[in-house]
């Protein structure tokens, strides 16, 4: 028996030595084997860290390998009073587990080994013993929150307002947590789900003692938002869980309405740097972007800017925004293009995301291009409209129609604003351009039969301009205190190939105050001069129906040609026929030598092609013109600037002698004179005089310098009454020489030079006196009152003298400053009538 305990003892020793020397045999270094292994830290009586394992392996080297682990880690902000646990209900902890990890107490690194979870801002526990059962966990293989693994998009955990929309959780391998720092981190791929979104990063590190989360790259997040989808993406993200931030560098924020098929619907937000506010109850409230930013809605509108941000709603549309900085807008779709820039935007947006209202500042400029109509089959385009505004603000409403598609609604554009639209032409060849300034401009559009905007009226303030260019390049130009513009949309004509563009024509216009209008018609040939016409008035309104332009009040026309008033103008913008009533003045000058012509009448009517004016008088006020002692008043005075004549008459047929003439003559003459004994010496030569001449009708030629006059005549002058059937006035040409009338015309002027002599036909009685004559033709020279009288052979000429008797002859030669008369047979080699001569003696009583 002590030969069997003896062996036995041996035996036991032997065991217990073999066992106590198998790990150093093996080389292993545990030292000890632990369950339900826990590890707390505190500081000033409260726990900012606890970290328990279902088993703890120590190693020699100090180093612990803890399997089925949970670690609670409160933050600066959050650490546990462990007298008062129940002081701060509502604190949340940080939560790190996972199936194995390696622990060093003696640095407080805690490093997992393969896949790892993260929970933060965890639920917190109710007291101290809670806080060692959170930590260790009900079940530590899955995960203890509903997100043991992300949901996806469109269940219900994923969507926002599902669970607890605060928590954050992580799931990642190989994490570091630095427990002296509160931190940890990992270079590998995470994948994370927070405020109803799900999404993947590459690198990671968390800080419990300022809850900032930063995800180092290739940032993506999407899931459900009241509903609708939304992903955002950036290059890095730093999520500040107290105040409720992420700052992202390359960001991008899209959210999607209507289904999310197509761009339709789609709401993007994009900057280099962001800056979002989250909403307590889930959501994005508010982002910052710096460099970059760009907006662009669910209509196609886009804005870019160096600096911006955005405003949400609770659905997550985004409600207003305001970018500066190099602002630029563009818009585009189906049949619309749209660009624009400013220093400064703010916009505002429905519930949809549609833009519905923008402000535009700083040297604002935006341009649009309309497809109005579709290609007709006879015509190889479409129809087309520009608009072109500028100014220094301008502030849009904009509405969307069914389709999504923003259109604009109303405009208000200040600080030398202009806008320009551009039309295409049913006949594709060239365009027709409407142009409105001022300093504030107001515009109102309307959708139009094919869908698309197009603008119904504007109005204007402060020296506005209206410029309409018609696609023969005519340009008329009105300038005014006020302006108010109404649009019409153009007629569609019913033949292939006739369709008009639906464009903005003009319906009416009136501008009033100060108004100046300009119409500059091109140069018809190569060479020529373009015609430019200016009138000024208090107030013009335009017809577009009748292409007709009213000036009223003070109204004053100039051209090259000369200046004329009225009262009132009506104007044809595209023929440029006009028509003036009321107090009508005008004056012309010939030439740049030439004394002015100046009209007087009641109403005219101008004919743009063929130079003409035609001045009406009214009753016992007949139309007048005159240039220096010359003039002519009749009813109607017919004034041609290209042939350069004039026609007098009266209003119809069968009207007596209307027409007055006033001739003035320079008192010389080229007509030789005979000397005669009874001639008075001071007589030959003579001082101008007037001669005045009465006409049914009066026809001047100011290249021949001739005036005709017609329809029985009546002459009167210092030599005494002349009348006849008709009669031609024969004007000096300002001293140039026959041989170029040309000159002369431009020399002279208008019924310019002196008279010269007056040839009267057709039963002829002169009265002077003491004698009256009588013949069949007369030449009357009016520089020194020569008369010379001729008849025909039946009837020849006749001078009855009370003193002297009665004279006849082939030709009779008198005049009213002396009593001689000169006889002969009429030129020579002639078979005049012989002379024949009754002369009176006084008897003396």
């Amino acid at each position: 028996m002590l030969v069997v305990a003896g062996f036995l003892g041996l035996a036991h020793w032997r065991v217990h030595r073999f066992i106590t020397e198998l790990p150093r045999k093996l080389g292993a270094d545990v030292r000890q084997e632990t369950n339900a292994f826990t590890w707390s830290q505190t500081v000033k009586g409260r726990v900012v860290f606890t970290l328990h394992a279902a088993k703890a392996i120590q190693h020699k080297d100090g180093m612990y390998t803890l399997h089925d682990v949970g670690v609670a880690v409160y933050g600066h902000g959050q650490a546990q009073n462990e007298e008062t646990p129940s002081a701060k209900k509502n604190e949340r902890v940080d939560r790190i587990y996972g199936k194995e990890f390696d622990l060093d107490q003696n640095t407080g690194v805690v490093k997992a080994i393969g896949e790892v979870h993260m929970d933060l801002e965890a639920p917190a526990a109710k007291d101290a013993k809670g806080k060692m059962d959170y930590a260790a966990g009900t079940d530590i293989k899955e995960p203890p929150i509903a997100a043991s693994a992300p949901a996806g998009p469109g269940t219900e955990q994923h969507e926002a307002g599902q669970g607890d929309l605060k928590l954050i959780h992580v799931k990642t391998t190989n994490l570091v947590y630095l427990q002296k720092l509160g931190t940890a981190a990992t270079d590998e791929d995470i994948e994370f789900e927070y405020n109803g979104l799900t999404g993947h990063a590459k690198g990671a590190e968390y800080n419990s003692d300022t809850g900032i989360l930063i995800l180092h790259a290739a940032v993506k997040a999407n899931g459900l938002q009241n509903g609708k989808p939304v992903l955002l993406t950036a290059s890095r993200a730093e999520l500040d869980r107290d105040s409720h931030t992420v700052t992202l560098n390359d960001a991008e924020y899209l959210t999607v309405s209507g289904g999310g098929e197509g761009p339709r619907g789609r709401q993007t937000v994009r900057a280099q740097h962001a800056v979002i506010l989250l909403r307590d109850g889930g959501g994005i409230e508010h982002i910052q972007g710096e460099t970059g930013v760009t907006l662009t809605a669910g209509d196609g509108v886009r804005v870019t800017g160096d600096h911006g941000e955005v405003w949400f709603n609770e659905h997550g549309k985004a409600q207003n925004a305001h970018i500066w900085g190099n602002v630029t807008y563009a818009a585009d779709d189906e049949t619309r293009h749209a660009t624009g820039n400013s220093s400064e935007a703010r916009i505002a947006f429905d519930k949809q995301g549609n833009a519905e209202h923008v402000v535009l500042n700083g040297a604002v400029k935006l341009s649009e291009h309309v497809l109005t109509a579709a290609a007709t089959q006879g015509a190889a385009k479409q129809a087309w409209s520009d608009r072109q505004l500028s100014a220094t603000a301008v502030e849009m409403g904009l509405a969307s129609d069914a389709a999504g598609r923003s259109h604009p609604r109303d405009a208000k554009a200040t600080g030398n604003a202009k806008l320009r639209v551009v039309d295409s032409v049913a006949t594709g060849k060239g365009t027709r351009s409407n142009a409105m300034s001022g300093d504030v401009l107001t515009a109102q559009f309307v959708t139009g039969s094919d869908g698309t905007s197009r603008l119904d009226q504007v109005h204007g303030s402060g020296r506005t301009v209206l410029e309409q260019t018609t696609e023969a390049g005519v340009v008329n130009t009105s300038n005014g205190d006020t302006l108010e513009v109404r649009f019409r949309e153009a007629a569609k004509g019913a033949a292939s190939g006739s369709k008009e563009m639906q464009g903005a024509e003009i319906a009416n216009a009136v501008q009033q105050g100060h108004v100046v209008v300009t119409r500059h018609t091109p140069a018809k040939a190569e060479g020529m001069e373009p015609e430019m016409d200016k009138a000024t008035a208090e107030r013009a309104t335009f017809d577009g129906n009748t292409q007709m332009l009213a000036l009223s009040g003070n109204v004053q026309v100039n051209n090259a040609e000369g200046t004329m008033w009225s009262d009132r103008l009506l104007v044809n913008q595209v023929t440029g026929d006009g028509a003036a009533e009321g107090g009508v003045k005008a004056s012309y000058q010939q030439g740049p030598q030439a004394a002015m012509v100046h009209v007087m009448a009641s109403r005219a009517d101008l004919k743009k092609a063929g130079g003409t004016a035609i001045f009406h008088g009214e009753a016992g006020r007949p139309a007048r013109l005159w240039q220096n002692g010359s003039q002519v008043e009749a009813p109607v005075l017919e004034f041609n600037q290209k042939r350069r004549d004039l026609i007098a008459h009266g209003e119809g047929a069968g009207v007596p002698m209307v027409v007055h003439t006033v001739l003035v003559s320079t008192g010389e003459t080229s007509q030789p004179v005979e000397k005669t004994a009874a001639a008075k010496p001071d007589s030959m030569a003579r001082k101008g005089s007037v001669v005045r001449i009465a006409s049914r009708e009066m026809h001047y030629s100011d290249t021949a310098h001739e005036a005709e006059f017609t329809g029985g005549v009546r002459i009167e002058s210092a030599d005494g009454v002349m009348r006849g059937e008709r009669a031609v006035a024969l004007l000096d040409a300002g001293g140039q020489k026959a041989a170029a009338p040309k000159a002369q015309a431009s020399a002279a002027g208008f019924l310019g030079g002196g008279l010269q002599r007056v040839t009267v036909t057709g039963s002829i009685l002169i009265d002077q006196p003491g004698r009256r004559a009588t013949g069949d033709r007369l030449v009357y020279t009016a520089g020194d009152g020569w008369c010379v009288l001729t008849g025909t052979a039946a009837v020849p000429p006749r001078v009855v003298d009370q003193a002297h008797g009665t004279v006849t002859g082939g030709e009779l030669r008198f005049r009213s400053t002396d009593e001689s008369v000169v006889i002969s047979n009429g030129e020579k080699g002639s078979s005049g009538p012989r002379v024949h001569t009754e002369t009176r003696v006084k008897r003396d009583r």
